[in-house]
């Protein structure tokens, strides 16, 4: 009998053979990459006293709810209005008893009325759009900036980006501080 072997394959370098392909591999495909949104929490205020309970008269109430209607104090308002409103109520120059307490402080000289104690409300359901959720909260953002950039043209005759640091420390942190107060989501009825 005649056995007769069969020829076989050298894999010896198969291996390194899979390897480099593997590495090749690593460095030619993109891996997906999660965006999330970028926020800035706003700074700590160091000289106002958390202990203290804030009066109904300095909060701005905004709730969304799942059918993404924007209630702003009470009051059913399109996106385009919030950030009309925001603005009057965190602008110094308005006065009475349906706005934040205002206080005087001497700075450079110059008398300044300063809102030290207003802030905003968010309120979200959990059936809000993202869409609208960002929407919102540019809006608000939105409000504070401008605030800032035409307390900055009043005062030093230039936009809020253009101030020095410590003059953009003083508009942003004393003048008008990014006061927003986001709460948990929860199921807010249609009212």
């Amino acid at each position: 009998m005649n056995l007769k072997k069969t020829p076989g394959i050298n894999s010896s370098s198969m291996a390194d053979v899979s390897f480099i392909l593997f590495i090749f591999f690593l460095m030619v495909t993109t891996m997906g990459t999660d965006y999330g949104l970028i926020r800035q929490l706003p700074p700590m205020v160091d000289d106002i006293d958390i202990t203290q309970e804030i009066k109904e008269r300095n909060v701005f109430v905004v709730n969304v709810n799942l059918y993404d209607l924007i209630q702003a104090e009470s009051k059913v308002v399109e996106i385009g209005q919030l950030r009309g409103l925001v603005k009057e109520f965190f602008n110094v120059n308005t006065v009475g008893e349906e706005f934040p307490q205002k206080k005087d402080t001497i700075v450079g000289g110059k008398a300044i009325r300063m809102n030290r104690t207003a802030v905003v409300s968010l309120q979200n359901d959990r059936g809000t759009s993202y869409r609208t959720y960002i929407q919102v909260q540019n809006e608000l953002a939105a409000a504070i900036h401008e605030l800032r950039d035409e307390a900055s043209l009043q005062l030093y005759g230039k936009k809020y980006d253009d101030l020095d640091e410590d003059t953009q420390e003083f508009i942003g942190k004393k003048l008008y501080p990014m006061a927003i107060s986001e709460a948990e989501p929860k199921e807010i009825k249609k009212k």
